[in-house]
Protein backbone atom coordinates (compact mmCIF):
# COMPACT_ATOMS: atom_id res chain seq x y z
CA UNK A 1 0.00 0.00 0.00
CA UNK A 2 0.82 3.36 -0.68
CA UNK A 3 1.49 6.50 1.37
CA UNK A 4 -1.29 8.24 -0.25
CA UNK A 5 -3.66 5.55 0.09
CA UNK A 6 -3.18 5.15 4.12
CA UNK A 7 -3.15 9.05 3.78
CA UNK A 8 -6.33 8.70 2.29
CA UNK A 9 -8.20 5.79 4.52
CA UNK A 10 -6.57 7.63 7.77
CA UNK A 11 -8.77 11.34 6.22
CA UNK A 12 -11.64 9.02 5.48
CA UNK A 13 -11.98 7.21 8.82
CA UNK A 14 -11.49 10.77 10.72
CA UNK A 15 -14.16 12.42 8.65
CA UNK A 16 -16.78 9.23 9.11
CA UNK A 17 -15.68 9.47 12.67
CA UNK A 18 -16.26 12.99 13.38
CA UNK A 19 -19.29 13.30 11.12
CA UNK A 20 -21.63 10.36 12.09
CA UNK A 21 -20.78 8.83 14.85
CA UNK A 22 -19.40 11.36 17.84
CA UNK A 23 -22.82 13.76 17.14
CA UNK A 24 -24.79 10.91 17.37
CA UNK A 25 -22.98 9.87 20.38
CA UNK A 26 -23.20 13.11 21.73
CA UNK A 27 -27.63 13.59 21.31
CA UNK A 28 -27.78 9.89 23.09
CA UNK A 29 -25.50 11.67 26.18
CA UNK A 30 -27.64 14.73 26.08
CA UNK A 31 -30.69 12.93 26.45
CA UNK A 32 -29.82 11.12 29.45
CA UNK A 33 -28.42 14.22 30.90
CA UNK A 34 -30.30 15.73 34.22
CA UNK A 35 -33.13 18.03 33.24
CA UNK A 36 -31.17 20.76 34.97
CA UNK A 37 -28.07 19.90 33.08
CA UNK A 38 -30.17 20.00 30.17
CA UNK A 39 -31.55 23.44 30.77
CA UNK A 40 -27.47 24.90 31.55
CA UNK A 41 -26.42 23.58 27.83
CA UNK A 42 -29.51 24.56 26.22
CA UNK A 43 -29.40 28.28 27.51
CA UNK A 44 -25.17 27.85 26.55
CA UNK A 45 -26.41 27.15 22.85
CA UNK A 46 -29.01 29.23 22.17
CA UNK A 47 -28.53 31.88 19.07
CA UNK A 48 -30.90 34.72 18.90
CA UNK A 49 -33.44 36.48 21.16
CA UNK A 50 -35.83 33.64 20.96
CA UNK A 51 -34.60 29.38 20.72
CA UNK A 52 -36.40 26.39 20.25
CA UNK A 53 -34.98 22.73 20.92
CA UNK A 54 -36.50 19.82 20.42
CA UNK A 55 -35.20 16.59 22.82
CA UNK A 56 -37.26 13.69 21.67
CA UNK A 57 -37.41 10.12 22.85
CA UNK A 58 -38.85 8.72 20.25
CA UNK A 59 -42.77 9.05 20.90
CA UNK A 60 -42.29 11.65 23.80
CA UNK A 61 -39.96 14.63 24.50
CA UNK A 62 -39.53 17.98 25.41
CA UNK A 63 -39.99 20.83 23.47
CA UNK A 64 -37.60 23.71 25.05
CA UNK A 65 -38.36 27.69 24.41
CA UNK A 66 -35.57 29.99 25.27
CA UNK A 67 -36.35 33.93 25.30
CA UNK A 68 -33.00 36.22 25.94
CA UNK A 69 -31.15 32.93 27.20
CA UNK A 70 -32.36 33.63 30.36
CA UNK A 71 -35.86 31.98 30.48
CA UNK A 72 -36.86 28.81 29.47
CA UNK A 73 -40.04 27.49 29.39
CA UNK A 74 -40.40 23.28 28.71
CA UNK A 75 -43.67 22.17 26.72
CA UNK A 76 -43.20 18.16 27.62
CA UNK A 77 -45.13 16.37 24.54
CA UNK A 78 -46.44 13.06 22.68
CA UNK A 79 -46.66 12.09 19.17
CA UNK A 80 -50.61 12.15 18.51
CA UNK A 81 -51.83 11.41 14.70
CA UNK A 82 -48.59 12.91 13.50
CA UNK A 83 -47.97 16.14 15.47
CA UNK A 84 -46.29 16.75 18.78
CA UNK A 85 -49.29 17.23 21.30
CA UNK A 86 -48.32 19.10 24.80
CA UNK A 87 -49.17 17.14 28.17
CA UNK A 88 -49.08 19.47 30.24
CA UNK A 89 -51.97 20.78 31.85
CA UNK A 90 -51.28 24.75 32.04
CA UNK A 91 -48.67 24.84 29.88
CA UNK A 92 -48.53 29.10 29.94
CA UNK A 93 -48.64 29.73 33.34
CA UNK A 94 -45.27 30.15 34.57
CA UNK A 95 -42.12 30.21 33.57
CA UNK A 96 -39.81 26.55 34.12
CA UNK A 97 -36.13 28.42 34.59
CA UNK A 98 -34.88 30.64 36.64
CA UNK A 99 -35.61 28.60 39.53
CA UNK A 100 -38.53 31.38 41.07
CA UNK A 101 -41.03 30.49 38.10
CA UNK A 102 -42.48 33.74 37.86
CA UNK A 103 -45.79 34.00 35.72
CA UNK A 104 -45.25 35.13 32.17
CA UNK A 105 -46.35 38.78 31.75
CA UNK A 106 -49.40 39.73 28.63
CA UNK A 107 -46.44 40.50 26.35
CA UNK A 108 -44.75 37.55 27.08
CA UNK A 109 -47.47 35.51 25.86
CA UNK A 110 -48.27 37.15 23.18
CA UNK A 111 -44.75 37.13 22.11
CA UNK A 112 -44.94 33.30 22.85
CA UNK A 113 -47.90 32.39 20.56
CA UNK A 114 -46.19 34.37 17.42
CA UNK A 115 -43.42 32.26 17.98
CA UNK A 116 -45.37 28.98 18.54
CA UNK A 117 -47.35 30.00 14.80
CA UNK A 118 -43.89 30.54 13.64
CA UNK A 119 -42.73 27.57 14.72
CA UNK A 120 -45.45 25.33 12.95
CA UNK A 121 -45.27 27.01 9.91
CA UNK A 122 -40.81 26.15 9.52
CA UNK A 123 -41.87 22.72 11.00
CA UNK A 124 -43.50 19.27 9.20
CA UNK A 125 -44.55 18.22 12.75
CA UNK A 126 -46.85 20.47 14.55
CA UNK A 127 -47.25 21.80 17.79
CA UNK A 128 -50.89 21.85 19.55
CA UNK A 129 -52.15 21.81 23.14
CA UNK A 130 -55.62 19.87 24.78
Amino acid sequence: MSTTQIVLITAVAVLVLGIIVLPLFNRRQFRRLDPNLQIRIIMKEAKGLIYFKNVSNGTSGNLYYVKNKRKILVFPWVLSQGNMLVTRQDPFKCWDYPAEHEPLNSDELKQLLEEIEKYNKKNPIKLIFK
